[in-house]
């Protein structure tokens, strides 16, 4: 199909194609079905018979809505095809009818039925069937004899009693043997899918909601967010000066500096003033005239690094000797 054919064709052609594309999306919809629940959706509860005589035999379940056909009247074969859906499977069939079975697409009323996956991978086991087309025509005769419109048309199949080996009445519709189906159950497939459109509507909508007002929740709370934010900041900060004063504690350890020179400075010292900044010391003061405290210091072996300053020239005052020095802590001293 073309958009010059889509444009050209009259109401009656168009209304076939829809109708020809909502079957196809409802068949595509049963598909989505987990297979426990539609395990017995396929399952006959009350049907109609054509007996042998080709006479219809009606049931007296106004539920009814399949005929079943005896099974001598079709051609059946069984095929392992590519796993696609029912409707897909029709089509390659229809092209293909001429291998497969013993007449051509023009002569017969085809239809088709998934088994179940294949022992090849890749691959689904499928029962073929057709009914010659004079034949169908009996069948449409008669069905209008009992002014009966069945939904399903087919054989039931060889290993259950109560399911049809294939359907043969969406390819007696197309043929125009049957009339199309009341759209009762098409309108219900219609509302159960714009339910579930609109069900997804509501549900993304109610969604974005959530995030809007999850958003102004955030947005409210910026303030008291940002105060928060900053004392968090505060106490960080707080937090790594209390580290570095603990590092410097550990590493520096001023009292054991004091207690290292209170050790080593001789007899006779006046300590005066003490500077320290962690890594050196400077020790100044006065002594007795006998009295060297610097070479005292570096006789200890407790610092290293000692050094006297210029101070310690000054002459001798009357309250003795001065002296100044500078010394590392040695971290090996006791």
């Amino acid at each position: 199909m073309n958009l010059s054919e889509l444009l050209n064709a009259d109401m009656t052609t168009l209304a076939r194609w829809s109708r020809q594309g909502l079957d196809w999306w409802i068949g595509e919809l049963r598909t989505l079905i987990p297979a426990r629940f539609a395990g017995n959706a396929d399952r006959l509860r009350a049907f109609h018979r054509l007996e042998k005589n080709g006479a219809v035999h009606a049931s007296g379940n106004p539920r009814a809505d399949t005929l079943v056909l005896p099974g001598e009247l079709c051609f059946i074969r069984h095929l392992q095809l590519p796993a696609m859906s029912e409707a897909d499977l029709l089509s390659l069939v229809t092209l293909d009818a001429d291998r497969i079975l013993p007449l051509s697409a023009a002569e017969i009323v085809l239809g088709v039925r998934k088994l179940g996956p294949s022992s090849t991978e890749g691959l689904v086991d499928v029962v073929v069937g057709c009914l010659p087309l004079g034949r169908a025509r009996s069948v449409a005769e008669a069905l209008a004899e009992q002014a009966l419109v069945p939904a399903h048309v087919g054989p039931l199949a060889e290993d259950d009693d109560q399911t049809l080996a294939f359907d043969l009445a969406p390819g007696m519709r197309k043929a125009g043997l049957l009339p199309q189906r009341p759209a009762v159950a098409r309108a219900w497939w219609i509302a159960a899918a714009v339910l579930l459109l609109v069900n997804l509507g509501i549900a993304t909508l109610r969604e974005q909601q959530q995030v809007n007002h999850l958003q102004e929740m955030v947005d409210a709370q910026s303030t008291a967010l940002g105060a928060v934010r900053r004392i968090e900041g505060r106490l960080r900060t707080n937090a790594k000066s209390i580290e570095q004063l603990r590092a410097r504690r550990d590493h520096q350890q001023p009292e054991r500096a004091l207690a290292a020179l209170t050790r080593v400075l001789p007899q006779k010292c006046w300590v005066q003033r003490i500077e320290w900044d962690g890594a050196r010391m400077r020790v100044a003061g006065y002594c007795a005239k006998d009295v060297n405290p610097v070479a005292a210091v570096k006789a200890s072996g407790a610092f290293a690094f000692v050094r006297a300053s210029r101070a310690e020239a000054l002459a001798q005052t009357f309250s003795g000797t001065p002296f100044d020095f500078n010394a590392s802590l040695e971290r090996t001293a006791p």
